[in-house]
């Protein structure tokens, strides 16, 4: 059994028969995955961010969960809804392969983790981010109401200082 780990991908050109051994419905289903594009000219890179978004969307499965697909590339952000970074060193830092060994509370999670994954299927990624999103504005409304409630309380508390004070 291993962690969920980085695996990284060195994409040598932008060609679709090289990208199409990689591109599978459960390429992120055990572990998140690195597609490294430096080697590539940056139209290349772009092109291949292209066209891997595009086979993720026609297949209706997401490059988020259960682990997120990231690119290291020169390009900005703003060009995709897949994660990109500039260097492996901006990669998230919870995936990375730790030296020392396991105790016994983590070989513990690692087994329900991987129990978890041979249940878990990656479908129906729209529907899901519908959900997470809507999920996401609930709380973030209970948050400002919450936010609200404190500021009302503080103003009330203050009133009731001074009707005390005279």
């Amino acid at each position: 059994m291993s962690l969920p780990n980085y695996h990284t991908i060195h994409l040598k050109s932008s060609e679709l028969e090289e990208l199409k051994q990689f591109l599978e419905p459960d390429l992120n289903l055990k572990r998140p995955v690195v597609f490294n594009l430096k080697s590539l000219t940056f139209d290349q890179q772009r092109e291949v961010i292209g066209l891997t978004e595009n086979f993720f969307t026609s297949n209706n499965i997401s490059f988020k969960f259960p682990y997120p697909i990231y690119f290291v590339t020169d390009h900005e952000a703003s060009i995709t809804q897949m994660s990109l970074v500039n260097s492996v060193e901006q990669l998230p830092k919870f995936f990375t392969q730790k030296e020392s060994k396991m105790n016994v509370k983590e070989s513990h999670v690692l087994g329900k983790n991987k129990l978890l994954q041979q249940e878990l299927k990656n479908n129906d990624a729209q529907q899901s981010e519908i959900e997470i999103s809507t999920y996401g504005q609930f709380h973030k409304k209970i948050h400002e109401l919450e936010h609200e409630r404190l500021f009302l309380r503080s103003i009330l508390n203050r009133i009731s200082q001074v009707k005390k004070n005279g």
